[in-house]
């Protein structure tokens, strides 16, 4: 019998994700260098991937019937979208999984932060 993680394979990757790039943007800050322009296109790239691929694996849970062209319509819109469709699927426990979201964006952050205090010494 498999054990059961209560997290999708894509929110652990997102976890991992941002923790990675936030540790990255201390190490770019603490040594007084802006982030490659490569950087940035693989930050966005990366992140719109992992929440459309949460997205996707959520929706099929919920039968929720999405647009032809997901990836633009992320792209475009994700902010309006993620928040809609959480409310639409989930009514007001929706708050937990945003909240949530925050809670994962705020860790990583103030780990980054952290990494940016040792090396800034």
């Amino acid at each position: 019998m498999q054990p059961t993680s209560h997290f999708s394979k894509p929110i652990i990757l997102l976890c991992f994700f941002l923790l990675i790039v936030q540790i990255a943007n201390s190490f770019y800050l603490a040594r007084g260098v802006e982030p490659s322009p490569a950087f940035d296109l693989l930050y966005a790239l990366g992140f719109l991937w992992l929440i459309g691929w949460w997205l996707k694996e959520d929706s099929r849970k919920y039968g929720v019937k999405w647009v032809y062209d997901m990836g633009l319509f992320l792209y475009l819109a994700w902010p309006f979208v993620i928040p809609y469709y959480l409310f639409k699927t989930r009514g007001v426990k929706a708050l937990i999984t945003i909240l949530s979201f925050a809670g994962i964006f705020m860790a990583t952050y103030m780990i980054g932060a952290l990494v940016y205090a040792l090396l800034a010494e």
